[in-house]
This record gives structure tokens, sequence and C-alpha cells, in this order.
């Protein structure tokens, strides 16, 4: 016997198979049972989601020898007649193959013929929407006034297409894509039934890859049984689908999280070396990040990139889906696809904005800790501090102001000529200085530079005096360059930048900048004194300006 597709052989049969479309189903159970059958029915939606099978079932139900029912017996002789053909009284007719006038004529003179054996003539016809102008106007008289045993069923995916006078004269059903949760049971039923072993990641990924289409999973369903065998692994799903496999997506964003160019590209190259389709993979990217958003805000307990959560930041994932979203509209118009992937890749770890987004992410987490600071010191028991400490500031506003008051491009741009250099500082005694030194970004330089960090640690490091001296022998090596340098923090930095900048615009040629705490002191403590950790803490992040009170 001929082998037979997997979506022919579980069509379901009655609308307890059938899954999803629980309204609709409802609806028309509810007609069979109190005899309100309506002459014709409009039934519209995407692919795959049954509507001709709903059509199929509807026809059957209504001609059953067990009516009123709200399914087909599938036992009776009239449903099996149905079931393999042998009984005309449902006719199917493609509107895409037969759409002009004199089709519709021929159905028009034979609408009056009585059904052969059930008690409705059941007509069919898939795709409406490919009909004629005139076809359809053949079609209208006929729609509206059929004879009493006769009924209309119109199927279509492009209800936008049917005249509004065919709409009117017509239930109408829309039909949803189905849930993903209702493709994986059945999926699961058909595995069962065909005894094919299919991991669970697997099936889902089918269902996944189907879009709401419960036709196109089973037929990706039956690919994957003839790819792999009786043994289905999620990976052979994606081989077989084109797909990008999660854990490549995973690998993906984590380079571009941590702005790893090179590490991006390659996975792009292995993934096209793959044969995957560059606009599969900008679509996967965009799903992943979709969930990955979807997951941070209704904080899902089992969620698929769990170990991204905290990585991503929401501006970050709006930012990045703004430029994927902008490059699938570019992707129309090239055929240069893969350059354009590429400078996505890129803009999305090295454009402007996203530095934005990262310092209003680091002032966000500093409140954060503010916040967990603050609540931790209440909890703290009371101490008497006999000794408090004695607190002398590394750096000053006033030394930032002179540093830019009396700022000199031309050497500025001397000492970043070579900056690039330092990480790779020939002499042994001065490597670990110099690359030190590198991790900072020189901001401005009179006979003081002035280096800006990410991070509170390597700001002290940096202003550690024998740390500076060596530092200092580098600059100085071959002529006087600096006298001194300074450090702080590039949260710290861009409000000063950007107060410095509006005095100036103001008028200011020199101007004064107010006080700021740069969080950046030398602390002298006392043998006696005993102060709790946490108070430290709270000392490091807010300086002279924490007072512990009783």
């Amino acid at each position: 016997m001929a082998y037979v597709a997997l979506y022919r052989a579980y069509r379901p049969r009655a609308f307890s198979e059938v899954s999803g479309q629980k309204v609709i189903i409802k609806t028309l159970q509810n007609a069979l049972l109190h005899d309100k059958i309506a002459h014709a029915y409009l039934f519209s939606g995407p692919r795959g989601t049954g509507k001709t099978s709903i059509a199929k079932i509807f026809a059957k139900a209504v001609n059953c020898a067990h009516q009123p029912n709200n399914d087909p017996c599938n036992e009776c002789d009239i449903c099996k007649g149905i079931d393999s053909g042998s009984i005309p009284d449902v006719i199917e007719i493609d509107a895409a193959s037969n759409n002009g006038v004199d089709e519709i004529r021929d159905l028009r003179d034979k609408v009056k013929y009585m059904p052969s054996v059930g008690r409705y003539k059941v007509y069919i016809i898939d795709e409406v929407h490919m009909l004629t102008p005139g076809a359809f106007n053949a079609l209208l008289k006929t729609l509206e006034e059929p004879p009493k045993h006769v009924i209309f069923i119109l199927a279509t995916t492009e209800v936008h297409k049917i005249p509004a006078t065919i709409l009117s004269r017509c239930q109408r059903f829309d039909f949803k894509n189905i849930e993903t949760s209702d493709i994986v049971i059945k999926l699961k039923q058909i595995a069962d039934a065909e005894k094919i072993n299919i991991a669970p990641d697997a099936i889902y990924a089918v269902a996944e890859n189907a879009e709401g289409g419960l036709r196109d999973a089973i037929s990706l369903l039956d690919q994957a049984i003839s790819f792999a065998g009786e043994t289905i692994t999620e990976d052979d799903v994606h081989q077989v689908s084109g797909s990008v496999a999660k854990k490549s997506l995973i690998k993906m964003l984590l380079a571009i999280s941590n702005k790893e160019i090179p590490l991006a590209m390659n996975v792009l190259k292995d993934l096209l070396a793959e044969g995957k389709e560059i606009t599969r993979i900008v679509n996967d990217l965009i799903l992943a990040l979709r969930d990955i958003l979807i997951e941070k805000t209704t904080k899902i307990e089992h969620a698929k990139y769990s170990e991204l959560l905290s990585v991503f930041s929401t501006d970050k994932v709006y930012f990045y889906l703004e430029i994927l979203n902008q490059l699938q509209q570019d992707m129309k118009t090239t055929h240069q696809k893969r350059a354009y992937v590429e400078l996505a890749l890129i803009k999305m770890m090295e454009h402007q904005q996203l530095k934005t987004i990262d310092y209003d992410g680091v002032i966000q987490g500093l409140k954060n800790d503010v916040q967990e600071l603050k609540e931790q010191i209440k909890m703290q028991p009371k101490q008497v501090v006999s000794n408090p400490k004695q607190l002398k500031p590394l750096v000053t506003i006033k030394q930032v102001e002179n540093v830019l008051n009396n700022a000199d491009k031309d050497k500025k741009t001397l000492l970043q000529s070579g900056w690039s250099h330092l990480k790779d500082y020939p002499k042994a005694h001065l490597k670990m200085v110099a690359y030190l030194l590198s991790q900072g970004d020189l901001e401005a330089v009179s006979d003081t530079m002035l280096l800006v960090y990410d991070d509170l640690n390597l700001c002290k490091r940096i202003l550690d005096p024998e740390t500076k001296k060596l530092a200092l022998d580098i600059f100085n090596n071959k002529n006087h360059l600096v006298d001194d340098i300074i450090a702080i923090l590039k949260t710290d930095w861009l409000v000063i930048k950007e107060v410095y900048l509006d005095l100036w615009k103001k008028g200011q040629k020199k101007p004064k900048l107010p006080p700021h705490d740069l969080k950046l002191y030398l602390e002298e403590i006392s043998e006696d004194n005993k102060v709790p950790e946490i108070i430290s803490l709270a000392k490091e992040y807010f300086g002279d300006k924490a007072h512990i009170k009783e």
C-alpha cells in the first residue's frame, strides 16, 4: 500500500479530534444540536488551522444518520461513505483552478438536484478568494437564496479579497493560529501512535517552527522522521527546518553582549556554512530577543533564556530589536544581505547609543546597590564607634577643573596616538602598569593626565603612589610630558563633562565646577576602630557624606 502522509493519515474525523478553534467548534456543535443550520458559512484564517477539516466534519455531521448530535458518529453508512468519497453529497471545489464564470454557472445549475443519500448537499469551495469578479456575481444569487437542501462552506486565507456582498450572506468564522501547547499535544499523540522516539525539545521545536499551523507541524514531523529515522533530536529538527538552534542563538547573543565582534562574525559564518538562510537567522534572533523581553517582564519560572536575563537590560533588548527590524526592511531591497547583517551586528556592539544605555544601566545598578545598602544598614546592630575613619580624598573636583581649564589638545593627540600600544608594552617590569593604563580612557591632559575608568578599583590602583610613579616613567620615557595622573569613574565623568560644557556655553571661559563627590578616598583607620563591613561599604559609596546615626 502506498505511503500516506502523516497530515492526511491523522486528519481529524470528528470535532473532538480537532486541535484548537474551541469557540468555532462549540458554535457549530450547538447549531447541530438545535437544528439551526445556516445556508452559507465562511471559514477564514491562516493555512493549516483546520478550515477544510472542520468543513468536512460539519458536512458529515449534518448528514449523519444519528442526528441530532454534536459530532458525526463515523459509524453509519453515510459517515463512512462520505469519508471514502463514495457518496457524492459532499462536493469539494478548488476555486484556484475552477474560478471562472462557466464553472460557477455549472454549479448553479446542479444545486437544484436533491442529495442522493443524506439530508443536505454540501459544497465546500476552497480558496474562494481566487474566484473572478464575474464568478462571484454568478454565485451571488444562489448563495443568497439556495435550495433548502444545499449548504455552502467557503474557505479562504485572504478574507479581504472577498466582496462585501458575499460576506454579508455568510456566517463568518475567523480561525486563529493554533496554540503551540495544542500542537505539542497533537504531535505527541502522533509520535506515540507511530512509535517514534522524539525528544521533548524536538517536539517543541517542531511546534514553534510551524508558527500556529498544525498541518505545517505534522508535515515537518514527517520530514524529520525521514531525515533522522526513529530517534529525532532537536538538532535534527533545526537541520530539516532551516531554523537556528537555541545554543547558537545564545552564543551569538552573548558575543553581542560582550562586544566580541570576531566571535559574533564566526557564529554567523558557521550558521551560513550549515546552509541557514540569512533572513531566517535574523528572524530567529528577533524571536529570541522577544522571548527574552517577555521572560524579563513576566518573570516566567522556567524561562528558555534564563542564563541571558541578567545580561540584557530591557532598554538594550529594545535597542537590538530596533536595529534588527530595520535590517529586515533593508534586506528586502538589496542583494548584499550578508554585508547588511554584518554591519547590523557591529552596530549592535559599537553604536554610540549603546554606550548611553550601558551607562544608564550602571547608574541604575548603583541606585539598586544604594537601596540595598540602606536596607542592610537598618538591620545592623547599633555600635559605638570611638574613632571614626579619617578620609582623605585621592582626587578632588578642583584637580579635575584645573586639567580641563588648562587642557592641551596637541599633547592629548600625541599621547592617544600610542595608546593602543600599551597592551603590548615591551618592558617587562612595566607591562602590568601599561595594561592597567590601556583599560582607561584619556579624556584630557595639561601637566596632569585625566583618566576615566568603568571600575572604582581600577581608579584606586592607578592612583597608588608606586603604580603612578611607574606610569609616569612610561609617559616621560623620551620627553617629559606630564607631572601627575588623576583618575575618576566614568559615571562621574559624564556628569562633570555635561556640567563643564554647559558652563562654557554660558560664557565661562574657565568654568568653575561645583562640588562633586568622586568617591575616591584614602582611609586612615585607627587600631581601636571597629566598624561593621556594611558601614565600610557605605563609606566607600558615599564618602564623607555618609553619617552613622545611633
